[in-house]
């Protein structure tokens, strides 16, 4: 649903008026103090345009040179220093479209508006345009039906003015007016004249206000000099003006609209609270969970040294699980052990049958159940002989080595069972 606010303030410290538009409601339209507006919006998440009335804001047209454009920000208030009462870091400024070496400029008190951002900020109410009443009054009369359907473009010499509260918005250019008291509104309006010089030719006028009695009060304040002028009027009030592409937006700079951080802030305020109380605990427990852990570590590592001291009493006690279990390796029986005789008993007979053969050397490899023979004759053809009857007896025999000095030869062979 689109929800529109629209808040008007007539002077700094005054009550407010406000209008909100919401699609398929009908418009609420109020007025009261901080308080009331609070009461009525406080809480809630809402954009709002501002209008600032009366003359708050000042509205000035300044000429520049094509090379000051980039810096126009920084030297636009410099040209008004002799004219602003007061030094001129106490006002905010702001600026319009910059075109053919002349850009409009609004100013107001950079205090007084702060106060009301921030007020409205703590109501839930964030400002995202924020515009000067004096540049709101329509330039552009209402087209005739002929005009419509033609489609025609004339441009035409006309000053907006708009009655407020006793308040009135005069705009007499694209980027230029000014908010008088109705009191003061007939002397503005000729001094306006007389600075123009406008004599012979007067612009034609578009006159609105909220009702019909304050219409009726805008025409009977014109002045004379402006009896002969053409003039338009309707009912609207200053929020059902429309803002013009020239109208300047007074949220530049520090009041320019940010990121609503505060705005989230306060929508997940309890969910944050609420993740930062769970991740607390959750450190907590993982903390207590570390030493708990910790100490039951150094009470198991205390009972495997005991256990290691009933076996080793003295020396190190570095890493003593795997000295045990490297001890235990070592205390257990060999799976081939046990075919060490069985072995032997098949070989010893058949070399101690063979009188041409010595044998010099007898190794056992537990492991991989191999015998190694270290054997002597004088031929090789007896080495080889003895070789061939350990095969013929069900045994694996491997020549590895052989060598000859003179008559004797020396052989080195590996036997072991065949497997099934």
């Amino acid at each position: 649903m689109s929800d529109h606010l629209t808040l008007y303030i007539a002077h700094y410290g005054g009550p407010y008026t406000w209008l909100r538009r919401r699609d398929g409601l009908p418009d609420e339209l109020g007025t009261g103090s901080t308080a009331d507006l609070a009461e009525q919006f406080g809480g809630g998440n809402i954009n709002a345009r501002l209008i600032i009335g009366g003359p708050q804001v000042v509205v000035r047209r300044l000429s520049y040179l094509e090379a000051e454009k980039r810096h126009l920000r920084r030297l636009m208030p410099f040209q008004l220093e002799e004219e602003v009462i007061g030094d001129i870091s106490q006002f905010h400024f702001a600026l319009g479209a910059a075109t053919d070496g002349e850009v409009s400029l609004a100013y107001t008190e950079k205090a007084r508006l702060l106060d009301i951002f921030t007020q409205l900020a703590e109501m839930g109410i964030e400002v995202n345009q924020c515009l000067p009443a004096a540049l709101l009054p329509k330039l552009a009369p209402r087209l005739l039906a002929s005009e419509a359907l033609a489609d025609v473009t004339v441009e035409q010499d006309v000053w907006a003015l708009h009655w407020q509260d006793n308040l009135v918005s005069v705009r007499y250019g694209a980027g230029t007016g000014f908010t008088v008291s109705s009191a003061s509104l007939s002397a503005a309006l000729t001094m306006l004249l007389n600075a123009e010089n406008r004599i012979d030719k007067l612009p034609q006028l578009n006159l609105s206000a909220p009702d019909e009695n304050q219409l009726a009060q805008l025409e009977a304040a014109l002045p004379s000099a402006l009896e002969g002028a053409k003039n338009e009027s309707h009912i609207a009030g200053i929020w059902d003006h429309e803002p013009d592409s020239d109208c300047v937006d007074l949220c530049q700079g520090e009041f320019s609209q940010r990121l609503p951080i505060e705005r989230w802030w306060r929508s997940w305020q309890l969910v944050s609270y609420a993740a930062a109380a769970a991740l607390v605990v959750y450190v907590a427990v993982l903390l207590l969970s570390l030493s708990q852990l910790k100490t039951e570590n150094l009470e198991v590592r205390r009972e495997i040294e005991q256990v290691f001291r009933t076996v080793v009493a003295n020396g190190p006690a570095n890493d003593p699980e795997r000295r045990l279990r490297i001890m235990a390796s070592d205390l257990t029986p060999k799976s081939q052990s046990g075919q060490t005789v069985a072995l032997l008993a098949a070989v010893l007979p058949e070399l101690d049958s063979r009188d041409d053969i010595t044998l010099k050397g007898v190794y056992f490899t537990a492991e991989a159940g191999d015998l190694s023979l270290n054997v002597q004759a004088s031929t090789f053809n007896a080495i080889e002989s003895l070789r061939g009857a350990l095969e013929g007896g069900g045994l694996s025999a491997e020549l590895l080595s052989a060598n000859a000095q003179g008559d004797n030869h020396s052989a080195r062979l590996k036997v072991k069972r065949n497997q099934l």
